[in-house]
């Protein structure tokens, strides 16, 4: 037991599961990769969070939920999706959410069958620099709209006819 306490020490937190007083709006294992992407969110700040899972991340952004660029789903379509940018200089990240909603062909009366999808473009001024896929099996999304709710309880609504976040007047 007592070697037990160094080797978790070494190891060092795992930062990727937003602990604490967070949500999660996603958090996964990049496909074909040690890395792991977390967009975590309390009442006013989200957090982007991209690297091994121990340790530091490779790359940590934090925005005021009332400034950040969020786009909710629609309510159209065969998919539930989100998606929401960050920018650090020339650069933006943008993570997308989702759950594919599909009949299922082995049964009598089809139902809706969910699978969860997300990852993180990454963009250079606007030019398309590299995707990464979430895999399947790790992907935490819930798809219940709390980071559009935590912008509403700031005092914004989404215009669907603007495609854009509005204040409400004071």
């Amino acid at each position: 037991m007592k070697l037990a306490l160094p080797l978790i020490l070494l190891a060092g937190p795992a930062w990727g599961d937003c602990g604490g007083y967070e949500q999660t709006f996603l958090h996964c294992r990049i496909t074909n990769s040690p890395n792991t992407l977390s967009v975590c969110f309390d009442d006013t700040v989200i957090s982007y969070r991209f690297g091994p899972e121990q340790g530091e991340p490779e790359l940590e952004l934090n925005e005021q939920i009332a400034a950040i660029n969020y786009t909710p789903w629609p309510g159209v379509g065969s998919s539930i999706w989100e998606e929401v940018a960050f920018r650090n200089f020339d650069h933006s990240y943008t993570v997308y959410v989702g759950v594919e909603r599909t009949a299922a062909e082995d049964v009598a009366d089809p139902v809706i069958v969910p699978f969860t999808f997300g990852g993180v473009t990454v963009w250079r001024n606007d030019e398309e620099i590299v995707t990464f896929a979430c895999d399947r099996q790790t992907n935490d999304y819930r798809g219940d709209g709390r980071l559009a709710q935590a912008k509403n309880q700031l005092g914004y609504v989404w215009d669907r006819a603007a495609n854009e976040w509005v204040a409400l007047p004071d």
